[in-house]
């Protein structure tokens, strides 16, 4: 991510905790996403406690990847768990505190690059993580999963939530799109965000990765005029609108894979415990979100 936005000229994290705020998911997790990651981060506890006999005085060691808010509330509280968080910028782990859930949890901060930043290696029972991946461009998603491996116990855990090209996967141009989620209706936030994500998949590169927030901005301009939409649908226009809201400036890089090339990528350092599939966003053929609980090979 840029520094700054080009357009805005603020903060690029500024700009990503504003949109941020209005994301749904599963631009962000949703209470059973949730409750799969504790769920598997207790059984990721419980096995380091028979490993290493963790207790409240010496409780296992999680590591979060990020600052997203649902994660950190869902920590707060858990017995036998001390928790790190990492990210290069602390005015977001700040900014995000603000959008917990629970009073500010007990957390360790680190400012750093998560592949690169000084942590210790084979200290942590599980590592969690919630759409990291799709930050990076490919040979980074590569030097973080190896990075992960290295930071875990060996037996521990890295529960990472991750979206990627799949065999639902469709690429339908926007104005398909448009004529599936407009309503008589006021849009909902899901539907915006399903909207917004089934439509920023028509611009993904197949041989990079890249997907281009750009591309789904050039393809709404088409509709604005003056700083206004002006879809022939009048009620196309609240979904447009609101879509711009939460994506503008369409500066923030994203890369995704195709599934059987994610699972190859993690089946070189990990094995697959477990892995739940997100079947609520099937029916809007867009990109796949998986839970997958990894254990390092």
């Amino acid at each position: 991510m840029t520094d700054r936005s080009p357009t805005t000229g603020q903060p690029a994290w500024q700009s990503m905790l504003q949109r941020w705020a209005k994301y749904a998911p599963p631009g962000r997790p949703s209470p059973l996403d949730v409750e799969n990651f504790r769920d598997r981060l207790l059984l990721a506890v419980e096995q380091a406690a028979d490993r290493t006999g963790a207790t409240p005085e010496r409780p296992a060691q999680v590591l979060v990847l990020g600052a997203t808010p649902e994660l950190r509330s869902m920590l707060t509280g858990l017995p036998q768990v001390r928790v790190t968080l990492i990210d290069y910028l602390l005015p977001m782990l700040q900014a995000m505190t603000e959008l917990l859930t629970t009073p500010a949890p007990d957390e360790t901060w680190v400012k750093g690059d998560w592949i690169t930043a000084p942590l210790p290696e084979r200290y942590f029972d599980a590592v969690l993580s919630d759409l990291v991946l799709a930050n990076l461009p490919h040979e980074r998603q590569r030097a973080l999963v190896e990075r992960v491996h290295r930071l875990l116990k060996p037996g521990g855990r890295w529960i990472n939530r991750i979206d990627c090209v799949d065999e639902n996967s469709r690429f339908l141009e926007l104005e398909e799109l448009l004529e599936r989620y407009v309503s008589d209706e006021p849009p909902t936030q899901s539907d915006i965000c399903f909207l917004r994500c089934a439509a920023g998949l028509r611009h993904w590169d197949q041989e990079t990765g890249f997907q281009s927030w750009g591309g789904l901005g050039e393809a709404m301009e088409r509709y604005r005029e003056d700083g206004r939409f002006t879809h022939p649908d009048p009620r196309a226009n609240r979904l447009l609108e609101a879509v711009w809201e939460i994506t503008e400036p369409f500066d923030k890089p994203y890369w995704l894979r195709e599934k059987s090339a994610l699972d190859d990528m993690l089946k070189h350092w990990f094995s697959i415990e477990h892995e739940i599939r997100d079947d609520a966003v099937v029916p809007h053929h867009e990109r796949g979100y998986y839970l997958y609980d990894l254990k390092p090979q």
